[in-house]
This record gives structure tokens, sequence and C-alpha cells, in this order.
């Protein structure tokens, strides 16, 4: 897990979590049936990111494949 700033407010913690993460990849996964992927990225502001298409050296965390 990523060691968040605790000068984030409790919104952003709760928007970058891996939780939430999981939330917004079903939301598109409904709504775009295909390959949703919810990938890791370096950057403590958006730890995780919900693409449609991955690129190589992309840590993919979990992927949907309908």
């Amino acid at each position: 897990m990523f060691a968040l700033s605790p000068g984030f407010s409790p919104k952003r913690l709760l928007l970058c979590s891996r939780e939430n993460a999981n939330r917004v990849a079903s939301r598109v996964f409904d709504e775009r049936p295909g390959r949703v992927s919810i990938v890791r990225t370096a950057n403590p502001l958006q730890p995780f990111r919900v693409c449609t298409t991955t690129v190589a050296g992309d840590h993919v965390e979990v992927e949907m494949v309908s």
C-alpha cells in the first residue's frame, strides 16, 4: 500500500484508495464491456488508474475481461 502524506484530506484518501479504483473499474466495465484494468502508478496523488488499454511496463493490479 502507498504511504500517503498525512496532509491529504479524508476525501483525497478515499479517492486514492484501491477500493475506489475497484468501484470505478466496475462502473466502466458495466458501461463498456471488454478489457478494463486497474494500474498502479508511481504518483502519490493518483496511485491507481483505471484504463481500457494498457501500455508495456504498466503494473496491472486487476484486469476485467468479457
